[in-house]
């Protein structure tokens, strides 16, 4: 219990030794951080719009682009008795 009344003793005391920030600092580079943040926010939220457009519009001109079906992309009809197999002997 004296080690933590002794570290509780020593913290108060090297808190007093801290130079704290006037009030006005402390203001200037609370808005110099949310400013850097909101251009930040913009910057990543244009980087996303243009993305997400640019794949939009790749998407709409790979599906104008597609072929449409003929005869030959039918599917096959394979009877049993249509399918004729070979074997030879393992020597």
């Amino acid at each position: 219990m004296k080690k933590i009344i002794k570290f509780v003793k020593e913290a108060i005391m090297e808190l007093g030794k801290v130079t704290w920030p006037t009030r006005l600092t402390a203001l200037r580079f609370t808005l110099g951080v949310l400013v850097v943040s909101a251009v930040f926010a913009l910057f990543i939220g244009l980087i996303d719009i243009g993305l997400s457009k640019g794949i939009a519009g790749l998407l709409a001109w790979v599906s104008e682009r597609q072929v449409s079906p003929s005869a030959s992309s039918q599917p096959v009809q394979v009877q049993p008795d249509d399918i004729q197999v070979e074997t030879t002997p393992v020597q």
